[in-house]
């Protein structure tokens, strides 16, 4: 057999594997959660925040108790028919 036909295989690395392992997701989870949290902020909390101002732009706390009291859903005010 000639040398040339015959080659060596490449030793597997075998310190350091966990550290680089653990270094890799690490890094991948932290990405992953800060892509998580911005995702969230834009597509769930900036709509809620607009939706909460419009509610509360044109919102009458007095209005809104004075139709519940109608209603009689107060036990402490009596209901005005």
């Amino acid at each position: 057999m000639s040398s040339a036909a015959v080659q060596k295989l490449v030793k597997p690395q075998l310190r350091g594997i966990y550290e680089k392992k653990t270094k890799f997701h690490l890094v991948l989870s932290v990405i992953l959660s800060i892509g998580a949290g911005v995702t969230y902020k834009y597509s769930v909390g900036e709509p809620r925040k607009k939706a909460y101002a419009e509610f509360y732009k044109n919102y009458d706390a007095d209005q809104d108790f004075e139709r519940m009291r109608k209603l009689g859903l107060f036990s402490s005010c009596p209901a005005d028919d």
